[in-house]
């Protein structure tokens, strides 16, 4: 049975708490649940739920690499993160959906460009079409330190740490 209402005792953020119910039908998860928003895991360098991300059964859409301090990379790799910039001109590895999201953008813009005249509501529909899907692990212990670190609940073709799966930019432009 899902809750219809939970206790929040941190808002606001910018002062101090006060305890209040929140109805959650009254109080969407923003900018997630806004229209043709599209919500984005990451996976660390073994294609498995970075221990950060966010998951949950329809939220969300898509996954991307995000990189994973836990997830060891193969060679030549040097790190778990994926490589960006930094300020003052360097680069540098980062980990975060703050590193996925933009790969999902660049498959969105791939998407846009063979398909110019695709509305909103169709390059969603094609991000989730051309996702290549990823069944959920048969247990996700992220520390490997012997406690069940998520639960991931679906099917290989939709799940809630994966979505409709992870994108794929070769795909994207042969669609």
């Amino acid at each position: 049975l899902a809750a219809t209402t939970i206790a929040d005792t941190t808002s606001p953020d910018d002062g101090r708490p006060v305890n209040r119910i929140v109805e959650l039908a009254r109080c969407p998860d923003l900018p997630v649940r806004l229209p043709n928003v599209v919500a984005v895991s990451a996976t660390g360098a073994q294609d498995v739920k970075s221990s950060y991300s966010n998951y949950g059964r329809n939220v969300i859409d898509v996954t991307a690499p995000g990189g994973d301090s836990y997830q060891s990379p193969a060679p030549p790799a040097v790190s778990g993160g994926i490589l960006s910039t930094l300020p003052g001109n360097e680069y540098g590895y980062l980990a975060g959906t703050s590193m996925a999201t933009p790969h999902v953008v660049g498959v969105a813009a791939l998407l846009k460009s063979t398909h110019p005249w695709a509305t909103p509501e169709m390059m969603r529909w094609l991000l989730n079409v051309q996702a290549d899907p990823i069944a959920c692990p048969d247990r996700y212990d992220i520390d490997q330190n012997g406690t069940i670190d998520a639960v991931c609940a679906g099917s290989p073709g939709y799940n809630g740490f994966y979505g409709n799966g992870i994108v794929d930019a070769l795909d994207a432009v042969r669609r």
